[in-house]
C-alpha cells in the first residue's frame, strides 16, 4: 500500500503510533516461519525453557531478511520520523515470545537507548525509533507490548539535566526511578497482524508475559541518520555493530545496499 504516512502528532506526544495493516498475511506468515526456522522448537508451559522469550538480532540469515528491509513503505516512514536525508539500518531483531505460566503483566520497564534533548531536536534527528511488525494479533495479557505513554518526556527531561556519562547510565539503568515515571500509567498496545507500531526508545516500556495458548511473534528494524555520528560511534563502540550477512547484500538491489554499509 503506497503513500503510508506516521501520524507524527501522536509519536512526538505519545511516544508511539500505529500504522494498520501494513504488512499482508502472506508476508506475516512467511516472516513466522522463518523464525520458526531458526529457533528452537516452542515449548510447552509444563516444561519452562530457560527463557520464555527468545531473539535473534543482527546478523540474521536468509533471503527473507533482505526482502522485508527493502520496503520502499518503511524507508518512507523511518525518513518521516526521522526528517532524514540518508538512512542506515541500525539493526534487525526477531523476537517469539512462548505460552508460560504466571506471572503475567510487565517484566520490566526499561528505556533503550539515552539521548540528549539536542539530538532528538535536530533535524534531521540524530537518534531512532523502533519499527515494529506485529506478525499476529495479541489479545490483552497475549504478550503485549507495553508503554507508558508520554514517558519519554520525562526522560528527556531528565538527561537534559545531565553532564557525565555515568549519569545517563544511570538514567539508562533505572529510567522510572530516575526520570520519576509513574508506571501504573503503562498500557497493553494490542496490535492485529499486520500492523506496524513505531515508538520512541526513550519511552519507558516492557515485554509482557504470554498468558495465551499460542507464542507472540514480532519483527521490527531500526534506522538513523547518517549524520547521527554520535550514535553510530556508540554503536561501533559497544561492538553492538557486527555488520550484515552475505545473504541480506546478496538479495538487496543497488538502490537499497547503501543502508547497510557504516
Amino acid at each position: 500500500m503506497a503513500g503510508r504516512t506516521l501520524n507524527l502528532d501522536q509519536l512526538e506526544e505519545a511516544g508511539y503510533t500505529i500504522v494498520p495493516n501494513f504488512l499482508d498475511p502472506e508476508t506475516t506468515r512467511r516472516i513466522r516461519e522463518h523464525m520458526d526456522s531458526l529457533l528452537p522448537p516452542i515449548v510447552k508451559p509444563d516444561k519452562p525453557p530457560d527463557k520464555w522469550s527468545v531473539n535473534l538480532r543482527h546478523p540474521i540469515p536468509g533471503a527473507i531478511m533482505a526482502d522485508i528491509l527493502a520496503n520502499d513503505n518503511l524507508i518512507d516512514l523511518a525518513r518521516q520520523s526521522l526528517h532524514a536525508r540518508e538512512l542506515k539500518l541500525l539493526e534487525q531483531v526477531l523476537i517469539r515470545t512462548s505460552p508460560h505460566p504466571p506471572p503475567y503483566g510487565p517484566l520490566g520497564w526499561h528505556v533503550d537507548f539515552t539521548f540528549l534533548p539536542r539530538q532528538y531536536e535536530a533535524v534531521p534527528r540524530q537518534t531512532y525509533f523502533h519499527m515494529v511488525h506485529c506478525l499476529n494479533t495479541v489479545p490483552s495479557g497475549g504478550a503485549a507490548f507495553m508503554i507508558v505513554p508520554g514517558s519519554h518526556h520525562r526522560t528527556y527531561g531528565a538527561s537534559a539535566k545531565m553532564k557525565t556519562h555515568e549519569e545517563l547510565a544511570a538514567l539508562r539503568g533505572n529510567p522510572v526511578e530516575v526520570a520519576d515515571v509513574d508506571v501504573s500509567k503503562g498500557i497493553e498496545i494490542c496490535p492485529n497482524e499486520g500492523d506496524l507500531l513505531v515508538f520512541n526508545p526513550m519511552a519507558v516500556h516492557s515485554a509482557s508475559g504470554n498468558a495465551t495458548d499460542k507464542p507472540r511473534y514480532v519483527y521490527f528494524s531500526s534506522f538513523f541518520d547518517v549524520s547521527a555520528t554520535e550514535l553510530s560511534q556508540s554503536l561501533n563502540d559497544t561492538g553492538y555493530h557486527k555488520g550484515f550477512p552475505d545473504s541480506m547484500r546478496d538479495h538487496l538491489s543497488a538502490e537499497h545496499l547503501p543502508l547497510l554499509d557504516w
